[in-house]
């Protein structure tokens, strides 16, 4: 029972008024009837009090309300429409006489008609004339159908049926789905064509970064669609000026994507329109769709070469297409990543690993992952393996890995480590040689033969002399090199040598590793004995080594010397040295280069007019990279790849006099690789702002980060942010801080056309400038299946329209019952008092 009015309450007051007086007016009567008469009034008082509280009691009912909901706007075919109308007035035939229905059509809102014949004028009268009710520009299927509830009487089964294309334009229609759910309401999609009036689309222009530089070849990817075959031409326009045309074969109801390379013009930001012009169309609307790229000026670029003269034709070629490139040492790479963040791209040249420290390493992985920096690493026998840096944090963020194809033909060569494991090695230093030696282990073949020798104060063999092709086991081997005991090499350097004088291989080399001095003996005979039985010895001299010794031995026995204060160094020290010793990675001939690739840097250049290369280093190309050029031979030459926010790009070749002569002489070669080098700059033109902006509805939020050179976020920045629209109507807008280094901003888009926001962290002075245009409304966009939350809703038939339909508890009320029983206690307590 439910009470809905304190209206009883009155009424009790009253009727006990009543009954006192009533008791004064009567006579006297016998005691057992008096009190009787009283229970009699006191119980219709009862019953009354119940029927003013509205009782009711619930009754299954099968009585139903269909509310059709048809789809109207300009992505709707009319005849489909009119197909609908037909469908609802056979499915209104086969309704109860105790059903109802209610009809409401929906586009940029939601109209309730009163008939199916309303609904028919209304497609009467669209055809007649396009512009005659800008109602239809929209799709608001969410919306209508939280409306269209609304309709719904109490006490009968619910049920929505929604005549669409699928293709909703708010972003309303999962939540109005989940919201009928939740009301017991019955949702079924009858589908409606779409438009099948001859029409194309250019559904988004995008560009895979929203900066550039100067010069550099951008790569605009246009999607557009129609919803039958066509012949269309498809054109991008800056500031008006038609700067690429390409006529396509459009197919029917399938995204087809057109790519155009435009270079980036002067510095600022730069619109770019794609436009359609369709054999056959109907909306003109929907034909341009654009993007904006914010264009910056000269890029810097740090070379880095142990011999920097030999870069010079290379910058002066560079220079005249306005890429600045400083050209350093062996020693030039700054110790500090704000230092290095005033570069847009760092090419390693012609140096090995060895001359870098783990920290440079680091933070040159750093620069390209978290900062967006490009990593450019050419060809040199200081390069990729031979330069030792496999498996390191540059090799890590290139497109190319250093091991290079084994199977390939190549010298086979049979090495022995000989490795110091005296006490002083104890800790960090043995660990890492224990490493070093391993990763030369991966860089041999099954070809290859390698053999470990430990020693302290006398030698002990680790290893004999096998195919390195047992990774598994020489490693395990490997692993058994524990310090401990004094130091003395020349034992273990006469077993070494004896190993090699008896090895199969046409070359034989010996790398001896010592971190102290040891006992006198004569290693000059016996470097020299080695080299004249062809055995090449190299050294490396970790820490307090004899670095004299150590030199002389390499130096007698024609291999070479490294030395460093760093055991971290070790392992690269040995990758370089294994891959020197093999002269395996590196091919010298003559290579045409082969276009393997698709990509904007090649953009304008055919295969056929890429000059030769007279060398490069053998290497592999990662599964995540694009291989761009190859030589004839398939070794990669050029490759780029995207790690973290930059990019990596390796040229197996070098650009000097050694390699790349033809290069040099090339008419081509400054605007080719200004080009290719473009690609891979940083993009960034504010350094530690990060923005991301998002539209939603009628809102436009980005999201600020704000940090450090050191990647330390930055907290209460003074920041002024300000949106001016295309009036030039200025008004400011609040940053809120919402976490470590994070803010975030809103902006209103109502009655916007386009937005420019001014963003300016005044404490740093750093400028950042966000262009946003209304793009044509969504209905307009031909693209998209139907909706998730329809797609998977029954689909409705007329036959089906009652089919399913689940009683619902209907109220029925009993108010009059109870008025009737206090009428006839009343009447039935007066009588007794009377008789």
């Amino acid at each position: 029972m439910e009470f809905l009015s304190l209206e009883p309450l009155v009424w009790l007051l009253a009727l006990v008024a009543l009954g006192y007086a009533l008791r004064y007016t009567l006579v006297d009567q016998p005691a057992a009837r008096r009190a009787l008469s009283l229970l009699l009034r006191g119980l219709a008082i009862v019953a009354l009090v119940v029927g003013l509280c509205r009782p009711y009691w619930l009754t299954p009912s099968e009585r139903l309300h269909v509310a059709f909901l048809v789809d109207v706007s300009d992505s709707i075919d009319l005849n489909g429409v009119e197909a609908a109308s037909g469908q609802i007035s056979a499915a209104i035939d086969g309704l109860n006489p105790s059903d109802t229905w209610s009809l409401h059509a929906v586009a940029q809102e939601q109209r309730p008609l009163a008939t199916v014949e309303e609904l028919s004028e209304l497609v009467e009268k669209w055809r007649g004339d396009l512009s005659a009710d800008r109602f239809r520009g929209a799709s608001r299927l969410g919306e209508g159908m939280l409306s269209a509830r609304l309709a719904f009487p109490a006490g009968c089964a619910r049920r929505l049926v929604v005549f669409s294309d699928g293709r909703p334009t708010d972003a309303r229609l999962a939540e109005a789905v989940d919201q009928l759910a939740e009301e017991r309401t019955d949702v079924r999609f009858a589908p409606i064509p779409s438009l099948r009036d001859a029409e194309a689309a250019v559904v988004s222009l995008e560009s895979p970064s929203p900066v550039a530089f100067q010069g550099e070849i951008v790569r605009l990817r246009a999607k557009v669609r129609a919803n039958r075959a066509m012949k269309a031409s498809v054109r991008v326009l800056h500031r008006g000026v038609v700067v690429r045309s390409r006529d396509v074969e459009l197919p029917a109801d399938e995204t087809e994507l057109v790519e155009f390379d435009v270079e980036a013009p002067s510095p600022g930001p730069s619109r770019y329109t794609a436009e359609i012009v369709p054999a056959e169309d109907r909306f003109p609307l929907n034909n341009q769709a654009g993007c904006t790229i914010n264009v910056r000026g000269e890029p810097r670029v740090l070379a880095l070469h142990s011999e920097p003269r030999d870069l010079r034709p290379l910058r002066r070629a560079l220079a005249e297409q306005g890429i600045e490139v400083d050209v350093r040492g062996k020693l030039g790479l700054p110790n500090s990543l704000e230092e290095v963040l005033a570069f847009d791209a760092v090419i390693l040249a012609d140096l090995p690993a060895t001359d870098l420290t783990p920290r440079q390493m680091q933070m040159l992985k750093r620069y390209v992952i978290d900062y967006g920096g490009g990593l450019v690493m050419l060809g040199s026998e200081n390069s990729f393996g031979l330069g030792g840096y496999f498996k390191t944090p540059v090799e890590e963020v290139l497109p190319l890995i250093s091991r290079f194809e084994k199977e390939k033909e190549k010298p086979s060569l049979a090495m022995v480590l000989v490795i110091d494991k005296s006490g002083s090695m104890q800790g960090l230093p043995m660990s890492l040689a224990r490493q070093a030696a391993k990763a030369a282990v991966e860089l041999l073949s099954a070809r290859d033969l390698i053999g470990v020798i430990g020693f302290d104060g006398a030698p002990r063999l680790v290893c004999d002399l096998r195919s390195a092709g047992d990774v598994d086991a020489v490693q395990s081997s490997i692993d058994t090199l524990e310090a401990g005991g004094g130091t003395y090499v020349y034992p273990a350097m006469v077993q070494a040598r004896d190993m090699l004088e008896t090895a199969p291989a046409k070359v034989r080399h010996m790398i001896v590793l010592s971190d102290g001095h040891t006992q006198p003996a004569d290693h000059h005979s016996l470097a020299q004995e080695a080299a004249d039985a062809g055995i090449t010895v190299s050294t490396v001299a970790l820490g307090g080594a004899d670095r004299q010794l150590l030199s002389s031995i390499a130096e007698l026995g024609r291999g070479r010397y490294y030395e460093t204060d760093d055991p971290a160094n070790v392992p690269q020290i040995f990758t370089k040295e294994t891959m020197q010793a093999s002269k395996s990675a590196i091919k010298e001939d003559l290579y045409a280069a082969v276009q393997t690739g698709d990509h904007p840097v090649l953009a304008g250049f055919a295969e056929a007019d890429l000059p030769f290369s007279l060398g490069y280093v053998m290497t592999e190309v990662k599964p995540t990279a694009q291989l761009l050029l190859a030589a004839e031979t398939g070794d990669p030459l050029l490759a780029v790849g995207r790690y973290g926010l930059g990019t990596g790009l390796c040229y197996t070749s070098d650009l000097t006099d050694r390699w790349g002569g033809e290069w040099l002489a090339w008419d081509g070669c400054g605007k080719f690789w200004s080009q290719v080098l473009r690609g891979a700059l940083r993009k960034r033109d504010a350094d530690g702002v990060v923005l991301r902006p998002e539209v939603v509805g009628e809102t436009w939020s980005v999201e600020i980060d704000r940090f450090d050179p050191d990647g330390s976020p930055v907290n209460g920045v003074a920041w002024q942010a300000a949106v001016a629209d295309e009036n030039d109507r200025k008004s400011d807008v609040e940053v809120r801080e919402t976490g470590l280094g994070r803010y975030r901003l809103e902006a209103s888009t109502q009655g916007a056309e386009r937005l420019s926001l001014r963003l300016h962290d005044t404490d740093a002075d750093k400028l950042r400038v966000l262009h946003w245009r209304r793009p044509y409304p969504a209905e307009y966009s031909l693209s998209g299946d139907v909706a998730e939350p329809l797609s998977q809703a029954t689909e409705f038939t007329p036959e089906t329209i009652r089919e399913g339909v689940e009683p619902e508890p209907s109220r029925q009320p009993v108010a009059h019952y109870a008025y009737l029983t206090s009428i006839g206690l009343m009447l039935a307590g007066l009588l007794l008092r009377r008789l």
